[in-house]
């Protein structure tokens, strides 16, 4: 089937000419004659599947042929990116039909996107938090809206955006059309779609296996073996670009620093970042100025980039809808790319789900302690060069190795080195080895000797200090006459008593007389 078969507009048909759009891809070829005929859609389809297509391009088609004046349509999106990527498909299919758009995002200029929601524009792409911002400064006038797109409805219900999707829909119109795009279908989505849809068809892309195109491997690993592992992976694989993923934004930027003390050049992408900030990362990446770029899973839905040669799960998904929509990044276009897992013990039972997937083969890996050692542990058994060949860089590494092994093979061992020397006999070593040891033992006595001798002295000096110490004390001290008298009636005592007492009784007899 070819988009010409739709009897759309010839103006939208010029835009994607411009884009190569030729054929539509499953979900577009459902999708776009039941929008067309103005049935409420819940649309169930993994991320790469065309999805954004399928609703921009019939809701387009409508609006060309409606007379309605202001904001005929609002598109809500998860993630700043992914509406951006919306809202430029919108510029590029419309840019012939004149059709005007605004994106209402967090992080960019706020009196900006005002001032564009005022002077009024035919579509709105926004993320719910920022719209319900603008809304009090701006009041946007919903009144004459016709179609709701709730893209990404899912992941919108994971980042506790439900709140802020029933706040937004109560200020539209009931008398409209409303589109509903998943990847999964949780009770509270299903029970959200009852409650704001009429009658709506169904259509789901059967769910969609990571690509035969992408190579799947994982590594049980521990947490301090990850860095290494990834310095391997640059060195050993072909490779262009690389994403790898985290489960945090602290993580994120953790991760970066490392990679950067490493030598690895690389860009980092995640919810606290600045719009500027993410956008520039973005940039850098797609225009292969950055070779990789870390982030969370705000980059693994619906953002199109071209040419990503490497997936690199640093943290576990948790769940395997995440990991299929982790590796969809690369293995696209036809092209082959690497999806590598890293798992550690703490993640094994949700690595499990994601192995379950029926019908995926993942390549399951122990990476050995000493993995990161050459001589123990050979690289190129698990790291299978998928793009041809070795770089030239690589080809001269191992030249080089093996000149210096040439080298080391032509030096002579220790061991003939020792052969070659002269040998004695057996007697003449053992008196060597006699009068090795009487030298050392007359050595150890000559020092013991010396060592007594000293400590002796140093007893002497010492007893000799103390006894003219005493003398210069007793011939300082001058006795009274009685005193002196005393102490020697007690010396001619028969029982001479000591200490003080003994003075005291040689003055008893002079007391008594």
């Amino acid at each position: 089937m070819k988009f010409t078969e739709f009897n759309l507009s010839d103006t939208l048909q010029a835009g994607l000419k411009d884009l190569r759009f030729e054929e539509p891809t499953p979900v577009q070829e459902k999708a776009i004659p039941q929008i067309l005929n103005g049935k409420d859609l819940i649309g169930v389809a993994q991320t790469g599947t065309g999805k954004t297509g399928a609703f921009v391009i019939p809701i387009m088609e409508k609006i060309l042929q409606s007379k309605r004046e202001g904001v005929k349509a609002l598109i809500l999106s998860p993630t700043r990116e992914l509406a951006t990527q919306i809202d430029e498909q919108v510029f590029a299919i419309g840019y012939h039909a004149g059709i005007s758009s605004a994106t209402v995002i967090g992080g960019s200029d706020f009196s900006v996107q005002a001032k564009a929601l005022k002077a009024g524009v035919d579509i709105i792409v926004a993320t719910p938090g920022r719209l319900i911002d603008q809304n009090k400064v701006v009041s946007i006038d919903f009144s004459n809206l016709e179609y709701l797109v709730l893209d990404e409805a899912d992941r919108m219900l994971d980042m506790g955006f439900l709140p802020d999707m029933k706040k937004i829909i109560s200020w539209l119109p009931e008398n409209r059309q409303t589109l509903l795009f998943s990847a999964t279908m949780p009770p509270e989505i299903q029970k959200l779609a009852s409650s704001i849809m009429k009658n709506p068809e169904s259509i789901e892309i059967e769910r969609s296996m990571p690509s035969q195109q992408v190579e799947q491997r994982s590594y049980f690993l521990k947490s301090d073996q990850k860095i290494p592992l990834v310095k391997g992976i640059f060195d050993e694989l072909e490779w262009d670009s690389c994403i790898i993923f985290t489960s945090t934004k602290k993580g994120t930027d953790e991760l970066q620093r490392l990679l950067k003390r490493e030598g690895i050049k690389a860009a980092s992408i995640h919810g606290d970042r600045s719009q500027d900030e993410r956008n520039k990362a973005l940039a850098a990446f797609k225009n292969n100025q950055v070779p990789v770029i870390v982030a969370t899973d705000v980059l693994a839905r619906g953002i199109d980039i071209k040419g990503v040669s490497i997936i690199v799960n640093y943290d576990v998904p948790n769940n395997s809808d995440d990991y299929v929509h982790r590796i969809g990044r690369t293995g696209r276009y036809d092209k082959s790319g690497i999806a590598i897992t890293f798992v550690t013990r703490r993640d094994k039972s949700k690595f499990q789900s994601i192995a379950s997937i029926k019908g995926n083969k993942i390549q399951q890996i122990s990476a050995p302690g000493n993995f990161n050692d050459p001589s123990q542990f050979s690289w190129k058994d698990h790291f299978k060069d998928s793009g041809g060949g070795k770089s030239k860089k690589k080809d001269q590494k191992k030249d080089t190795r093996q000149s210096s092994d040439n080298e080391r093979k032509k030096r002579p061992s220790r061991k003939k080195q020792v052969e070659n020397q002269p040998q004695q006999t057996d007697s003449g070593r053992q008196k060597k080895q006699e009068q090795t040891r009487e030298d050392v033992r007359k050595s150890d006595k000559r020092e013991t000797g010396k060592k007594t001798a000293r400590i002796d002295q140093e007893h002497k000096d010492q007893k000799s200090q103390k006894s003219e110490k005493k003398m210069e004390q007793k011939e300082k001290i001058v006795l009274p006459p009685v005193i002196e008298q005393a102490i020697e009636r007690n010396k001619r005592a028969r029982k001479p008593a000591k200490g003080i007492w003994g003075i005291i009784k040689s003055f008893i007899p002079k007391i008594t007389k």
